[in-house]
């Protein structure tokens, strides 16, 4: 990691025009580090382009710099930096519409594929924001409060506001000193996790209308009808996964939710002692022990019966195991 660590030291050094980018979709996670790289990477006086290929969801226009996110991918650079995802894929362009193969890779996902120059994927973190933090120095990456701030964003979302049993003692000091030095916890806490549009409730009604739960599997889907009809114009659950995982008795959560093209989009979250990742994997997909995801083609109803059976598998597997 040392050796990585000082590639992409030397490869930031050496850029003048950087492009920066994360998952399709994109979580809070994604977007604070995509965010706050890129503008860390613009007080060091270097041209950085931040993409996203789904664009900046509406929920995070607050953050710095959320203004400058592009849909395009520029058509040279002498760097690109990869954040937030497992595999290059996960950024929803296919490989040819890079410039150039992809030079640094920062990651906490322990699925994560490394397939940069540099890799550095800690999957102890918290977020991949952390990592970020914990790396500026050795990197050269400074830190202003406009950085911060995407960076606490960051790891209050993908720990949903320190609620995860990925949080730590270390996570915890981070999102301190990211405080002393000004990000506002309170505020990013109630606009990023709390505030959901009028539309995001209806499409939430969606969900829960059809909501199941069988031998501890909670379940529901959202169609691309759904979407019409309350005009939702994400093509997530607007976070309804993590309101089901607050369900009594669920010890395994799915998510469905139908994308354009004949395509299923998967989310599994599970209470500890279940590991989703490598289900999602199965399926194409990962992410961590207790949240991951996949994108399966086929029809909803046939995505669904697969996926649940996998599921009850996984449940009854584990059931046994316990005993």
């Amino acid at each position: 990691m040392k050796d990585d660590v000082a590639r992409a030291r030397a490869l930031i050094a050496a850029a003048d025009n950087v492009i920066v980018i994360a998952h399709e979709r994109p979580d809070g996670d994604a977007i604070g580090s995509l965010l706050a790289l890129n503008l860390s990477l613009q007080r060091m006086g270097k041209g950085s382009v931040p993409v996203l290929a789904d664009g900046l969801p509406r929920t995070f226009a607050f953050l710095p710099g959320a203004q400058q996110v592009t849909t395009r991918i520029p058509d040279t650079a002498d760097l690109l930096v990869v954040v937030d995802c497992s595999d290059l894929e996960r950024t929803g362009f296919k490989a040819g519409a890079f410039p150039r193969k992809a030079d640094i890779n920062i990651d906490h996902h322990p699925t994560n594929t490394s397939f940069a120059q540099a890799n550095l994927v800690y999957p102890r973190a918290a977020s991949s924001t952390q990592v970020l933090y914990d790396l500026a120095p050795r990197l050269g990456l400074p830190i202003d409060l406009d950085v911060a701030t995407n960076l606490l964003a960051g790891l209050i979302t993908d720990t949903i506001g320190f609620r995860t049993s990925s949080v730590t003692p270390a996570a915890l000091r981070t999102a301190a000193d990211l405080l002393e030095q000004g990000a506002p916890l309170a505020d990013i806490y109630e606009r990023s996790l709390n505030v959901r549009s009028f539309v995001a409730a209806r499409y939430w009604g969606r969900g829960l209308s059809r909501l199941r739960m069988d031998g501890g599997v909670l379940w529901t889907s959202l169609t691309l009808a759904d979407r019409r009809a309350v005009g939702y114009s994400g093509s997530d659950d607007a976070d309804l996964v993590n309101l089901m995982t607050t369900v009594e008795g669920a010890r395994v959560v799915v998510i469905f939710v139908e994308q354009p093209g004949g395509k299923v989009k998967v989310s599994w979250r599970a209470r500890e002692g279940l590991d989703v990742s490598r289900l999602a994997s199965r399926f194409g997909g990962g992410g961590h022990v207790p949240a991951a995801g996949a994108t399966l083609e086929g029809a909803l109803e046939e995505v669904q019966a697969r996926v649940l059976a996998a599921t009850q598998a996984l449940l009854e597997t584990t059931k046994a195991g316990e005993r």
